[in-house]
């Protein structure tokens, strides 16, 4: 976790729908949603690029970055 906290800062820190509303081209809020259901099984959580304090979803934009450049199609 102190990895985590080194590579980010709080201004890296938003909500999915602060994400859609900057990348509007890349992705819509069903997107971001499913992305986060399925967190634990497409690596997201592993990333480090969710947070989820209380009910609220944060998304950690390098983190969720690095983790979207390193997704190929098969």
């Amino acid at each position: 976790m102190y990895e985590i906290y080194n590579k980010t800062n709080l201004s890296d820190a938003c909500t999915p729908e602060i994400l859609v509303k900057e990348y509007p081209e890349l992705f819509t809020i069903n997107q971001l949603s499913w992305l986060i259901k399925t967190r634990s099984k497409n690596g997201l959580s592993e990333a480090g690029a969710i947070l989820k304090i209380s009910r609220k979803i944060y998304i950690l934009r390098s983190l969720f970055f690095d983790w979207f450049m390193r997704q190929k199609a098969i």
